[in-house]
């Protein structure tokens, strides 16, 4: 008889730094949020939008998204929304324990009104997700069609800043139909795995597009290089203590 393995099951993890919040990935993350405020102009009436996306899969754009959506929300008087415009293979709902069956292609599709497709992130007052909703036939076709500027218009009413969690570039061309809608775009990028000629590829993608780069986000990072801000944390919560006793 013919023995087949059996698959393994994913042990991918959805964790945000609300769940393990190690001190030098918050601090990069605020960081990153405060360079990418100030690298976009306020627009009165409207709110801020950016797009995080990446050259191939797996790359930590989702986690990147997640995270930095998190760290503006923990502004005062921000109201953030995170949407989930992988409508391919959808995770954001997944870091926050939300479902995904109402959503982005529900919207675009005229399916359901945009307050049946946006949920509140639960322990986490300025943070709401639109994740990807049913996955569709045709997620190109959808992201480039006319609603899509029905959705932002929209959406500028109700929220200060807007992230959009795109497919990754080199793979797909979805992420470039919403180019248009958004103040500029994050690459997220992985060390020792990303080579430059995908990641020049994906830039150069996205500037046919006309998209605004704002920078890259070097994920995954061999901690060697952090050692110098790992001594500054635990220097810093040492002080913490000290003040505290």
């Amino acid at each position: 008889m013919f023995k087949f393995k059996k698959k393994k099951k994913s042990t991918r993890t959805f964790n945000t730094i609300l769940k393990n919040p190690v001190f030098r990935v918050v601090e990069a993350y605020k960081t990153l949020r405060t360079n990418i405020l100030f690298s976009v102009p306020a627009v009165e009436g409207r709110s801020k939008r950016f797009m995080f996306t990446s050259a191939n899969p797996s790359e930590g754009k989702s986690t990147t998204s997640a995270n930095i959506a998190i760290t503006f929300a923990q502004q005062t008087d921000v109201k953030v929304l995170l949407i989930d415009a992988d409508l391919r293979k959808a995770t954001l709902h997944k870091y926050f324990g939300l479902s995904a069956k109402k959503g982005l292609s529900n919207f675009l599709a005229g399916q359901d009104a945009l307050e049946n497709c946006i949920q509140k992130v639960p322990d986490i007052d300025n943070l709401y997700i639109m994740a990807s909703g049913v996955l569709p036939p045709n997620p190109a076709e959808l992201l480039a069609g006319k609603q899509m500027e029905v959705l932002f218009s929209e959406l500028d009413k109700i929220f200060d800043v807007v992230i959009v969690d795109t497919p990754p570039v080199n793979v797909v061309a979805d992420a470039l139909s919403i180019v248009p809608f958004v103040d500029g775009v994050t690459m997220v990028a992985t060390d020792n795995k990303t080579t430059y000629t995908e990641l020049q590829d994906a830039v150069k993608a996205l500037k046919v597009a006309d998209a605004r780069i704002l920078g890259v986000v070097l994920n995954r990072a061999r901690t060697s290089n952090y050692r110098s801000r790992q001594k500054y944390s635990n220097y810093y919560r040492s002080n913490e203590e000290t003040s505290n006793s």
